[in-house]
């Protein structure tokens, strides 16, 4: 059976790449899938620039598209059945309309750059979770630094 899967890539961290395509590699093995390569471009909101034209858009759009097919043929190849997408948008609803949109089996996303409040996932892909409805699996970078020790120690329940 086909499976369509989702991959969401942050074109500014390509040190999840090879974390991401592991898993794409292990998920995938030798069945038929379809992969759509996802960048999303964000959405500046009024006051963030002075003037965001057209032109300067369409040209990161370009700029993304390159990125992705050569990532896509770096590490897809011809055997496998890929596409890429290039929006413009929120980041997170972005990702989650694309998945509807895709009617996605799978959505397979780097987790990176965890800041206080987001220890265990990064604030976009938390969102992601929070909102798909579709599955989700969540990459750590294999060389990602390890999340702060916790003090508590779980204990069995069942224990005497």
């Amino acid at each position: 059976m086909s499976q369509t899967i989702l991959i969401p890539l942050d074109l500014d961290q390509p040190a999840v790449l090879d974390s991401v395509f592991a898993a794409i590699n292990n998920i995938v093995g030798t069945e038929s899938a379809r992969l759509i390569l996802l960048t999303v471009i964000p959405q500046a909101e009024v006051g963030d620039f002075p003037y965001v034209g057209t032109e300067y858009v369409k040209k990161l759009g370009e700029s993304a598209q390159n990125q992705l097919l050569r990532i896509g043929a770096d590490r897809l190849g011809d055997t496998l059945e890929w596409q890429v997408d290039v929006r413009v948008g929120p980041v997170a609803r972005t990702i989650v309309r694309r998945a509807d949109h895709f009617d996605a089996d799978l959505i397979v996303m780097a987790s990176h750059n965890p800041v206080f409040l987001d220890v265990l996932l990064g604030s976009t892909a938390r969102d992601v979770v929070k909102h798909a409805r579709r599955s989700v699996l969540i990459v750590r970078q294999a060389e990602a630094e390890a999340a702060p020790a916790f003090d508590e120690v779980s204990h069995d329940a069942l224990a005497d």
